[in-house]
């Protein structure tokens, strides 16, 4: 997608009913679920409204027609940007989403996040005249714990301005479920949507590929690979799993460390590798998702040490490529997916030695083999139990826009 379009209301070519997940930017897990929820429920026709440009990442995505997305974002609508942030634009672009509303005869709203004036306006719109609105974020509790008292009482008052607005929350999972009651969901239904990636295309790999990203990096089938991915920023302390693996690197010397991703940091944290160690250190930079899938391929372990992580998507991306995950504390999924000791390691947010301790058992070689499979059916069972699709249509019956479920008939 190289240029954000303004949409324009027209009809729509079918005459079902419509349902609208209104999002700031199109990234790849957010095709995926968008199509599983046009395919789940199909008495609706899903519109996928996307109010702002990229994000961190420019990602290529391959936008499914069944999704009908379309884009309300200027040229420079940069979805990072504050709320303040051009205050009457985001006021007016308020005012074309819900002509889309109108034209296409929505009949329930899903809306993910509050931040932007343009949402907000929505869902006083879709509150007033009896359209029904969920919030749907990845929002966390052990996040919340690093603000001060201040803020977060600024915070609460913030929430309860637009929560009467909303027919029920959509959260990721227990840490989502305690943020959203602290902030005035008391009486609210709750329901768990997390984001969704393609298990399957995580889960296989194209060896061409693998072998191609081996020889770009230089990577041999004689090493074995921790792995990190993501954005290289103060939040997910790639510092400290530098000075971890820096401490652990001679008791594991057929261990390297992948770094997968980029951000301001990254000169920085090249910086802080010991002299001695760097050949032990592959940095890949931006990865589109197909050379991720390789490098979560050519890896064993997954370490995630943020302080601040909501939900992780690449918690689940690496359990479906079968790798162990060690994760801190405060990551969403992680809370989820992993437990301490058997599937992975979770470790307290900011603890070196902790951290140091837990890549040590990671990537003991009796242990490994054990690990992955405890990883894989972990992550199975938790797919069994937490279905996104069935849930969004729990919560459109329970407020009346479908009649009942689905007939698997």
């Amino acid at each position: 997608m190289d240029e954000v379009s303004r949409a324009t209301p027209r009809l729509a070519p079918d005459e079902r009913p419509g349902l609208a997940m209104i999002a700031n930017c199109m990234a790849p897990y957010r095709a995926n679920l968008h199509a599983l929820i046009a395919e789940g429920i199909p008495e609706l026709k899903l519109h996928t409204l996307i109010s702002h440009g990229p994000a961190e990442f420019d990602w290529s995505v391959n936008v499914p027609e069944s999704i009908h997305a379309n884009y309300f974002g200027e040229r420079d609508d940069s979805p990072l940007a504050g709320p303040l942030h051009a205050p009457l634009r985001e006021w007016r672009k308020g005012k074309r989403l819900i002509d889309y509303l109108q034209v296409h005869r929505v009949r329930a709203v899903v809306c993910q996040g509050y931040r932007y004036p343009s949402y907000l306006r929505t869902m006083r719109y879709c509150h007033r005249h009896g359209i029904p609105v969920f919030y749907r974020n990845d929002s966390n509790i052990r996040s919340d714990e690093r603000l001060s008292r201040g803020k977060q009482v600024a915070k609460g008052f913030i929430y309860r301005c637009w929560m009467p607005w909303v027919d029920g929350i959509m959260s990721m999972g227990e840490y989502g479920d305690q943020f959203f009651l602290k902030y005035g969901a008391v009486g609210k239904p709750l329901y768990r949507v997390p984001c969704t990636p393609d298990y399957d295309f995580f889960a296989r790999v194209d060896p061409r590929r693998l072998y191609d990203l081996c020889q770009r990096f230089k990577l041999s089938k004689e090493r074995k690979y921790a792995l990190y991915s993501g954005r290289l920023v103060r939040a997910k302390r790639v510092d400290l799993l530098i000075d971890a693996f820096a401490a652990i690197a001679d008791e594991r010397p057929q261990w390297d460390l992948l770094i997968v991703g980029d951000g301001p940091l990254r000169e920085e944290l090249q910086k802080r590798v010991p002299e001695r160690l760097e050949r032990r250190f592959i940095w890949t930079g931006f990865l589109e998702q197909p050379d991720c899938v390789a490098a979560y391929h050519a890896a064993e372990v997954l370490f995630l040490p943020s302080d601040h992580e909501p939900w992780a998507l690449v918690v689940q991306e690496a359990m479906a490529a079968g790798l162990t995950v060690v994760a801190s504390d405060s990551v969403g999924a992680a809370r989820e997916l992993v437990e301490d000791r058997v599937s992975g390691r979770i470790c307290p947010v900011g603890n070196l030695a902790a951290l140091e301790e837990a890549m040590l058992d990671a990537t003991d070689s009796s242990k490994i083999a054990g690990y992955r499979a405890q990883s894989l059916a972990a992550l199975s069972r938790w797919r069994q139990r937490i279905d996104p699709v069935a849930e969004i249509r729990r919560a459109l019956v329970d407020n009346g826009v479908l009649e009942t479920k689905l007939s698997s008939a």
